[in-house]
């Protein structure tokens, strides 16, 4: 009788300190730690950890998530993601691949967990990460002029690695301000725009072509989602564009289209070579193209990078998981949250058409543009379906 009260409270802080506390570290943890490795191992204590606890708690939440069917197809691509172990040719250890799909599991787990219990307090965490971001975009550009890079390409401090990669980081939040901005109230109508500012800034010192195409197309679903504010933007966007272009042609021309539709065709050339069942996961892959005068291991594709592992059945399961996410947020497009999570989503689609290999790694960057994503829209979807329910 006595461990009954006590019960509920520890429930609360697993879910609402300790998951809540690693979801912002989750957001954040590349700013202000050393590496990725550390990075990862706080991913394991903060959020992959206490998600577990609060599963064992109360196991009635994990039939919650097996409804979802954006989870069930991401059970299936995992399923057949172990089975293509048996037939990959991967150098990497079996063992820690097999990992990888119980690591994101984990976060769809801690998001939704948190979405159950108080949706808002979810949004509100996301919301601080997106203010750190913009902070901590503040910070870099600062250290980047006062000591520019050889290659005048901001990579970033902390477990930032590249300018390519830092630009999805940065990219993620952008988006974020920029969706909140569409579907914003008229009061602090401002606060968006300043966030997203040093952001944008950020991105451009990247030197990163990925996240502006990324933008264009989130722009073009938001004309979808919020038709009006849309236009406005996509009306600044044009010009813009237009005015870089005439003041700065280097910065879109220079460096044309990367050697990218040749790669594209030396990669789909050897998925045909296996289409149904893939390399298997994990494989490696080696890529030509005429004039590049070195060879590849990245499609620079997502799509591409999980059919050349995964075969036409692993990129069926993967298109399912999107497309349910997808179909959820336009049909639940009267509320805020979904519009800004499907933001994020068609941003991290838009970002793996050009660049990406690596689909199911450990927590990095590359979560920025898939599951830090997939997660949000699945947990907001497992909520509202808790909330229709009542």
């Amino acid at each position: 009788m006595l461990s009954s009260p006590a019960a509920p409270s520890i429930s609360q802080f697993v879910v609402r300190r300790w998951l809540v506390l690693g979801y912002l570290a989750l957001l954040t943890g590349m700013f202000w730690l050393a590496n990725s490795s550390l990075y990862t191992k706080v991913f394991y204590g903060l959020v992959a950890f206490p998600a577990l606890l609060a599963l064992v708690h109360k196991p009635r939440r994990l039939s919650d998530l097996i409804r979802e069917p954006m989870l069930l197809a991401f059970l299936a691509l995992s399923a057949w993601l172990l089975l293509s172990l048996t037939w990959s040719g991967t150098e990497d250890d079996p063992g820690g691949l097999a990992k990888r799909p119980l690591y994101v599991f984990m976060l769809f787990a801690s998001c939704t967990l948190i979405a159950l219990e108080d949706r808002e307090l979810l949004l509100k965490a996301l919301k601080a990460g997106a203010a750190l971001a913009a902070l901590a975009a503040l910070v870099n550009l600062v250290i980047y002029f006062m000591e520019p890079p050889l290659e005048w390409r901001l990579i970033g401090v902390g477990a930032l690695r590249n300018p390519l990669l830092t630009s999805h980081v940065f990219g993620m939040f952008c988006a974020y301000w920029i969706a909140v901005w569409l579907t914003r109230d008229v009061r602090r109508d401002w606060i968006p725009i300043l966030c997203a500012v040093p952001l944008l800034a950020a991105l451009m010192a990247t030197g990163s072509r990925t996240p502006l195409l990324a933008l264009a197309l989130m722009n073009l679903w938001m004309l979808i989602m919020t038709p009006r504010r849309a236009a406005y933007l996509a009306a600044i966007g044009v010009v813009l564009i237009a005015a870089s272009f005439f003041a700065f042609p280097d910065l879109l021309l220079q460096r044309g289209l990367s050697l990218r539709p040749q790669i594209w065709g030396d990669a789909l050339g050897q998925a045909l070579q296996h289409l149904w069942l893939g390399y298997g996961y994990g494989s490696s892959f080696t890529f030509h193209a005429e004039g590049l005068g070195m060879s590849m291991s990245d499609p620079h594709n997502v799509e591409l990078a999980v059919l050349l592992e995964l075969g036409l059945v692993g990129l069926l399961f993967w298109l399912m998981m999107y497309g349910f996410g997808i179909w959820r947020c336009f049909s639940q497009r009267k509320h805020k949250g979904f519009k800004v999570a499907s933001a994020l989503l068609v941003y991290g689609i838009g970002a793996g058409l050009t660049e990406g290999s690596s689909f199911l790694p450990r927590p990095n960057e590359s979560w920025f543009l898939i599951w830090i994503p997939l997660s949000l829209v699945a947990a907001l979807s497992i909520s509202q379906r808790a909330l229709d329910k009542q």
